[in-house]
């Protein structure tokens, strides 16, 4: 038999949505349902990524890189060869070499030249996880899933891998800034971005005519251990002299070409300290030749180089451009100019027109202008190609590191800037926690920023259909628990209803990384709320099948529970432990977990948590073939669920009393039933209802056509007859 959606679930508001199962055949092809199928709208599917376009190619500002660019493309011509990484330190320029492969291989294409039919670029994020690529590269790739998210990893890597192997579709996938993937900088750590070790396993297979291209500072591969290798690197070191020349002089750089080639050389060639040095000579009104030859500024190029122009340009900030960069820092992902306004003042553009206070945006703006122009600051386009604002990498960390410390030269005595001292002894207790404490300040006033925007950018609760619908709040939560309100985020988190449908949709590593940043250690919650999510996190790391830490969050759950007699969180998270039990075959200890908790709830009824847990009995039951007592549970949880009006958990029982019946050959019931909850699915848009979909085309091939539309129309004619047994009539229809 093909199972159904072999789950439970524990109450909306306090625990997780059923785990779909995958053993449905996944034929695709036409579903012969006679049920009327709810139009959907197209989902963007970029949630959590930096930018879905390259970077800004200025042809005034951009050395070509054509023989670079030519050596890359001749690697991929290889049939051998599925993935190119470009390796190399920060700011060799392996973002803005793979942008102009990008762009070249667009023009091919817009040209009726040869190149690939489908080109993708997506530049990863702090957070971003393995399933949010793999969606975005399966939408651009003209191949959505939306039940991806749900699916066990191996299945995922699947999806993609026969996604990029169909003939005549071939792909280039542009995947940058994939270091981030690699060594994230949030606490939610590697393991939970997905499994990115079957992913690397991917490149190194056959991908057709598809390639992909990454860029990182270095290759996650052992090359020694792999005897056939598809993915090749290729080192990004240094720009050319005379690129290097053309890039000072095409920046504004004016000096005697022997100067200016020696600025390269000091530069080592490298493409972001070029930039930094050329900002510099702008930001400051000094002169070429002072740069390289007056003795105050000879430390300047010994040593780090690149660390030393940071300091430079800091030092001759005025002070609304170090506004700038220090609210920007903070900043995880490309924003507006709304949102850096915002974390300075605390006010808004409009509010500030409104009191008349024109000059202040018109300063910010000019700043802001600045600063992009000499490229200190870095344009990005959005989704939305409205333009956002970014720093590189390299800027942003060291501002973070020194964060809010003046070393202007407005606030220093000296009249040079403070050059790095091996000898200084590092800040002081007193020093290292006044920074720590502006760091947390700054964020709050970034979470005030996206927390405003929420009612702009997400719509209202019943209108969200996916991730894209709730990132604004999911980065004002971010926000907040850097900036140590995590009991605020949890509050927001739960009125926003951001558990039921992130985990309805499959969200589950994102929604690890928010709970566990509100946890001990990172962070500290009311004991009852602590409890609460301990058991989410539980819960979720059953799901994705990290069942160590799974038990490692139930028991902290339990402890705290039992501790403040929460009998009705306990009995929540005995219901969510029993359904990862009872999925991974342990029905002894599962059926223990839901009759405990059915007894907690004898002095505290609660009609969805008892619905959920006979769901599971029933599925206990249906397991070990008594059909009898599955009937009898699936029922009675189904009256309990129509009763409350919860018609995302009537979908769900009544497609596996359907499940059951059909396992017990009465075809013609199971069809009427399978079609109600179906219809009930797709009208909520359950991303799991493509399951059922192909259970139903699976039938439609065993039978044959004919014989399978025959029994349809039986089914439907019985139907009202059928669904009377088990749910009111409001419900049915």
């Amino acid at each position: 038999m093909h199972q159904g959606d072999q789950q439970g679930r524990a109450t909306s508001n306090q625990s997780l949505a059923p785990l779909p199962s995958t053993n449905y055949n996944t034929v695709l092809s036409r579903t012969p349902i006679p049920v009327e199928t709810v139009q959907r709208e197209p989902k963007m599917l970029t949630f959590d990524l930096n930018a879905i376009t390259p970077p800004l190619l200025d042809p005034q500002t951009t050395m070509q890189r054509t023989d670079e660019i030519n050596t890359v493309q001749q690697m991929f011509s290889d049939a051998q060869t599925s993935a190119v990484m470009l390796i190399g330190t920060p700011g060799t320029g392996k973002s803005m070499l793979a942008a102009l492969l990008f762009r070249r291989l667009q023009m091919a294409r817009n040209n009726g030249m040869p190149a690939p039919k489908y080109l993708v670029w997506l530049t990863i994020g702090t957070y971003t996880t393995l399933p949010n690529i793999i969606a975005a590269i399966l939408a651009g790739i003209e191949m959505p899933d939306e039940g991806l998210f749900l699916l066990k990893p191996e299945q995922q890597i699947s999806a993609l891998l026969r996604a990029l192997r169909r003939p005549s579709e071939s792909a280039l996938i542009v995947l940058d800034q994939f270091e981030l993937l690699l060594h994230p900088e949030t606490n939610q750590g590697v393991a939970g971005r997905g499994a990115l070790t079957l992913f690397l396993d991917m490149l190194q297979t056959d991908l057709g005519f598809s390639r992909i291209l990454l860029t990182s500072y270095h290759s996650p591969y052992d090359e020694n251990k792999i005897s056939n290798p598809r993915v090749r690197s290729y080192l990004v070191t240094r720009i050319s002299l005379p690129e290097g020349v053309a890039l000072l002089q095409q920046r504004g750089v004016q000096g005697a070409p022997e100067d200016i080639s020696f600025v390269w050389q000091r530069c080592a060639g490298h493409a972001y300290t070029l930039v930094l040095c050329s900002a510099l000579i702008h930001l400051s009104g000094i002169s070429l030749n002072q740069l390289l030859n007056a003795p105050e500024y000879r430390p300047l190029w010994t040593g780090d180089v690149i660390t030393n122009l940071i300091i430079a340009i800091h030092y001759f900030l005025n002070p609304t451009q170090n506004a700038v960069i220090h609210a920007l820092s903070l900043f995880h992902e490309p924003v507006p100019q709304e949102g850096i306004f915002m974390t300075i003042t605390g006010d808004t553009i409009e509010s500030q027109q409104r009191q008349g206070q024109e000059h202040i945006i018109t300063a910010f703006e000019q700043e802001l202008q600045t600063l992009t122009r000499v490229g200190v600051i870095q344009l990005v386009a959005n989704k939305d190609n409205t333009p956002t604002f970014a720093l590189h990498p390299l800027l942003r960390q060291y501002t973070l590191e020194h964060f809010m410390q003046d070393i202007s030269h407005e606030g220093q005595d000296s009249k040079v800037p403070p050059w790095p001292d091996k000898h200084a002894k590092g800040p002081s207790p007193e020093q290292a926690e006044q920074q720590q404490n502006a760091l947390i300040a700054g964020h709050v006033q970034v979470a005030a920023y996206y927390e405003h925007m929420i009612h702009e950018k997400c719509p209202p609760r019943e209108q969200r259909t996916s991730l894209q619908d709730i990132g604004t709040i999911i980065t004002t939560l971010r926000h907040l628990c850097l900036g140590h309100r995590w009991q605020h985020a949890c509050d927001l988190l739960f009125q926003q209803g951001l558990h039921e449908s992130m985990v309805q949709w499959g969200a589950w590593n994102t929604l690890i990384g928010l709970y566990t940043a509100m946890l001990p250690p990172f962070g500290t919650l009311k004991p009852q709320d602590e409890g609460r999510v301990a058991s989410h996190v539980g819960t979720l790391y059953g799901r994705i099948g990290e069942y160590q830490q799974s038990k490692v969050y139930f028991d902290q759950a339990l402890s705290l529970q039992r501790r403040g007699n929460n009998q009705h969180g306990e009995a929540v998270t005995l219901t969510n432990q029993g359904e990862l039990l009872r999925i991974r075959g342990e029905h002894q200890q599962a059926r223990q977990n839901f009759e405990n908790a059915l007894k907690l709830m004898e002095a505290q009824p609660d009609l969805q948590l008892k619905s959920v847990a006979l769901h599971n009995l029933g599925l206990l039951s249906q397991q070990e073939r008594d059909y009898t007592q599955a009937y009898n549970n699936y029922v009675e949880a189904l009256k309990l669920a129509t009763r409350l009006r919860n018609q995302q958990y009537t979908g769900m029982i009544l497609t596996n009393l359907g499940m059951l019946l059909y396992e017990q050959r009465q075809q013609k019931e199971a069809l009427a039933v399978l079609f109600a909850a179906l219809q009930m699915r797709l009208s909520l848009h359950d991303p799991t209802a493509s399951l059922l979909e192909r259970f139903l085309v699976a039938i439609e091939q065993k039978m044959g056509s004919e014989r399978y539309t025959r029994l349809c129309s039986e089914a439907l004619d019985i139907q009202p007859e059928v669904l009377s047994r088990f749910v009111a009539p409001d419900m049915r229809q």
